[in-house]
């Protein structure tokens, strides 16, 4: 499992497997345009037979008054449009939202390593319940102090964990948050902030992630489904969708005590930029010395990340 720092969880880190999965995204053609209406009158009327003979064209216009501008609507694109934002439940209008991203990510079904399938897909609001859940197992932690007030602190934060997947799944235009799902149940998830979007806590995170590249948020996978290539399904899928949306770079955090995680990234073609590593300063090196655990459990202690980034090519995904 994995979480760097808490876009979907509020907390971070890292943690994953490793093996290479196809992933997919997807391309959608838009249906045909009806045919413009032909209109007319009779010309002849002998004895049946109606002979006709079609009106002109006459484009379509469309008024903004503030704006003060007129512009000719193409019927075909505006189907186009619809059409797109239908399959994301937005339906047609000519001031349709835009799509959501997860749009470009298709369903698509993968033999892991021990011959058994997984289904990586967008996350729909049905997941959120079991994906709350999931993150909650993996990253709920109290320090000592707290413990009397555990059940509390665990379902506000249940709360807030399924209100941030909601909010991504049906209304944020900067995430793509993906699910995997072995014989229908949720074993796994992924997240990317698109520029543009808000990081949960990422941004406060050191060395910076560039805000103008997209960024992956979050991976994580059931303890028991790991092992099998799943935390790598979902990574690749991340990278895909990436690309479709027009990007060639992707940045990730990865904490130094959290070896799984970077293991994940690097078998994957991620690497620390040479510019981030000549620009650490002496306390973020110091961050990445190994640090006593309970230090680290009562807050004394502080972990390091490292920055981890990959070139992206649309042909390594078609």
């Amino acid at each position: 499992a994995h979480n760097p720092r808490g876009s979907i969880a509020q907390h971070t880190r890292h943690e994953h497997e490793g093996d290479m999965a196809a992933a997919a995204l997807t391309s959608m053609a838009a249906p045909r345009a009806a045919a413009p209406r032909v209109g007319g009158k009779a010309q002849q009327r002998r004895g049946a037979a109606v002979v006709t003979q079609a009106a002109p064209v006459r484009p379509n216009f469309r008024v903004n008054l503030g704006a003060g501008t007129v512009t000719i609507v193409d019927e075909k694109e505006e189907a186009a449009k619809r059409a797109l934002a239908a399959v994301v439940g937005r339906a047609g209008t000519d001031d349709a939202a835009p799509p959501h991203p997860s749009a470009v990510v298709k369903e698509r079904e993968i033999k892991l390593r021990d011959n058994s399938n997984v289904t990586i897909a967008a996350m729909t609001e049905e997941d959120c319940i079991e994906a709350t859940k999931l993150v909650l197992g993996l990253f709920f932690k109290v320090r000592p102090q707290d413990f009397l007030a555990r059940e509390r602190l665990k379902r506000e934060q249940a709360e807030r964990v399924y209100a941030g997947l909601v909010d991504g799944v049906c209304t944020s235009e900067h995430r793509i948050l993906l699910v995997a799902r072995i014989s229908g149940r949720v074993a796994g998830l992924a997240e990317v902030s698109l520029p543009g979007g808000t990081r949960f806590g990422a941004e406060k995170i050191n060395p910076k992630a560039p805000a103008d590249f997209p960024y992956i948020s979050d991976v994580a996978v059931n303890p028991n489904a790991r092992g099998r290539g799943i935390g790598k399904a979902l990574l690749r899928t991340c990278e895909a969708a990436v690309t479709a949306t027009g990007h060639t770079r992707m940045y990730a955090h990865a904490k130094v005590d959290n070896e799984a995680a970077q293991a994940l990234f690097e078998n994957g073609g991620y690497k620390e930029p040479t510019e981030v590593t000549e620009s650490l300063t002496q306390s973020q090196i110091a961050q990445r010395e190994p640090k006593p655990e309970f230090l680290v459990n009562l807050g004394l202690a502080e972990v390091g990340h490292v920055l981890l980034a990959k070139d992206l090519k649309a042909k390594d995904y078609a």
